[in-house]
């Protein structure tokens, strides 16, 4: 199958699980909204004293130096008042407008003298004063489901009182590297061993607020991945299994997956890294098979399973990111190649530079990379200034509620 075929089937499996939870607002930052918001007040409140001055009724009075007598003060906080036919109100910034006022006269255009203030020739009516619902009408839409809650939503319903809010329930991700020649980071390594990678990489690129990730590992064993896929089954939202996917005598995931009562919708993907590809379901979860070279797995992490994620959690797809190329790279019609790259702003364009050599095992060109450039099959090469779409590892700098 097409890389682009692939991706589009990839997001269409993942229904959203639509699945929420009610939490505190103050502990609800980085979660993805999942209940339509409305204001259940205006904001302001009511009408406000937007500087520190007078609150006075200028209606008609264009033109006329008015001396009045001040009948009165207004603080924030203070319950309203009722100004006084001919008078002035002392209001400071955010108190409530007293009844019957019109305009706030800043102290500065004002001048006092003891309980009696001039007012100049030129001040107009309305002016200086915040009127009730100008920023939120009450029962007003201001917030959709899929939306993440960041410090901007935290102080907007915050300054609309709402103190919980209902939200996406955390994916239950589980990472299964399979390999007999894994060993777990900190434990003696035999000869002919390696250390696993795959499984705190993908704990690390796919762990966020709303989502809970869990790694294991398990040998190179029909029964032992089969039992380790059972044992899984139920727990989880999403199964993720690294390596064992080909058709190599030690590659029993495919098999597996079926014997532990699963099936597959695709399991060869035109692209390199990462041919060897699987997506499916097994037992109520959805089951993502990468291959074992960190690159591969890393990449096939952020082309199919982070946009299947945001499809589980309701959430928009991505935007899409394009960025014009530093280098040339030869091409083949037949597939498509995913390439480390290195983002830079350059005379206000962004631009992909080429972070290290070729080669799906290295861990270092990945360290100097911070997005992988999506280089579609052709019969020509890319050449220097061709725009490529491209995958941020961050993509949260991108993208826009």
């Amino acid at each position: 199958m097409s890389f682009e075929t692939a991706r589009a089937v990839a997001v269409a499996l993942a229904e959203p699980l639509n699945r929420r939870e009610d939490v505190p607002l103050a502990h609800a930052v980085g979660r993805i909204l999942a209940a339509t918001i409305k204001a259940p007040c205006a904001l302001p409140p009511f009408d406000q004293a937007a500087m520190d001055g007078y609150a006075c009724r200028l209606s008609g009075k264009k033109g006329v130096s008015l001396v009045l007598p001040v009948a009165g003060r207004t603080c924030a906080g203070d319950k309203p008042n009722v100004l006084a036919p001919g008078t002035a109100h002392r209001v400071m910034t955010g108190a409530a407008l007293p009844g019957g006022a019109d305009t706030v006269v800043m102290q500065e255009h004002a001048t006092r003298r003891g309980d009696i203030v001039q007012i100049g020739l030129d001040i107009e009516a309305g002016a200086h004063i915040r009127r009730v619902g100008e920023d939120v009408k009450k029962g007003t839409t201001i917030l959709r489901p899929g939306r993440v809650i960041g410090w901007t939503e935290v102080a907007l319903l915050s300054a609309l009182g709402i103190a919980t809010v209902s939200v996406a329930r955390p994916l239950r991700i589980v990472v299964l590297a399979t390999g007999s020649e894994l060993c777990d980071a900190g434990e003696p390594l035999p000869p002919g061993a390696i250390y696993d990678s795959n499984g705190p990489m993908l704990g690390a690129l796919l762990s966020a607020p709303n989502t809970h990730v869990t790694s294991l590992t398990v040998r190179d064993d029909l029964a032992a991945i089969t039992h380790a896929l059972e044992s899984i089954a139920g727990t989880a939202d999403l199964i993720i299994v690294t390596a064992g996917m080909s058709v190599g005598e030690e590659d029993h995931v495919r098999d597996a997956v079926v014997r532990a009562g699963g099936g597959l919708d695709i399991v060869k993907v035109a692209m390199k890294p990462g041919k060897p590809l699987a997506f499916g379901t097994l037992a109520g979860a959805y089951f993502i098979g990468l291959p074992g070279n960190p690159q591969a797995a890393a990449f096939g992490a952020l082309a199919f399973v982070r946009p299947m994620i945001k499809a589980l959690l309701g959430q928009a797809p991505a935007n899409r990111v394009t960025a014009e190329t530093n280098f040339t790279h030869p091409r083949r019609p037949d597939r498509t190649e995913l390439l480390p790259v290195r983002l830079n702003v350059e005379q206000g364009r962004l631009t992909a530079h080429r972070s290290g050599p070729d080669g799906s095992h290295r861990m270092m060109p990945l360290i100097f990379a911070d997005a992988v450039a999506v280089v579609p099959g052709a019969s020509t090469p890319v050449e220097v200034g061709t725009p490529l779409e491209v995958l941020p590892f961050d993509q949260l700098w991108f993208d826009v509620n």
